[in-house]
């Protein structure tokens, strides 16, 4: 009897052990994964585009309160589109409508300013700037974030982010404005 019971504490002991092993395993490995930038997971996913598309990165354009910078603009045949990019790490709650959304991370609650209004902004500058009337698509691009609500359709998540531009297939947007606007991005 008394080696039955010093087998079952022998096995609860090698099952509590390999589950601490396999905790350890997955937080190094989450580690590991979020040693990438966001901005490199989203760039990478930018390279996969076919040649529809044209990336500029980290685009400088002045405006009445200074320069302000855009992360990404696309200059594709179906739109203008343009990128703001969020790497918080956490939980993000709210709604579009909302001035903040709430950021939820390893017990810490934090806000952010609502990256639809700051990409809304980014848009009408570079309207101005282009001063061509094109079909701009508005779009924010989390990495390491877990969308809980749903923010519409211009919020997404960077590994569907290929998804997003497969939706645009309509033509709006002629060669030559093309050009011009690729033109105007290089100045």
């Amino acid at each position: 009897m008394l080696e039955v019971v010093a087998l079952y504490w022998i096995k609860i002991f090698v099952t509590l052990v390999v589950f601490i092993v396999l905790i350890i395993f997955f937080i190094r490995s989450g580690r590991e994964q979020s040693s990438i930038s966001g901005s490199i997971l989203v760039r990478n996913e930018l390279d996969l585009l076919n040649d529809n598309y044209t990336v500029f990165c980290n685009v400088n354009i002045p405006t009445e309160r200074g320069m302000t910078q855009i992360p990404y603009v696309v200059v594709s045949p179906f739109g203008i589109f343009v990128m703001t990019c969020c790497y918080h790490v956490g939980k993000i709650s709210g709604r579009e409508s909302d001035q903040e959304w709430n950021i939820k991370n390893r017990g810490i609650n934090e806000t952010m300013t609502n990256p639809l209004w700051e990409n809304r902004k980014h848009i009408n500058d570079i309207e101005k700037k282009i001063d061509l009337e094109l079909h701009y698509i508005p779009l924010i691009v989390f990495t390491y974030s877990k969308l809980v609500n749903d923010f519409g359709p211009a919020v997404v998540r960077v590994g569907r982010l290929r998804d997003f531009f497969a939706i645009y297939e309509k033509t709006l947007v002629s060669q030559a404005d093309q050009k011009s606007v690729i033109n105007i991005l290089k100045e």
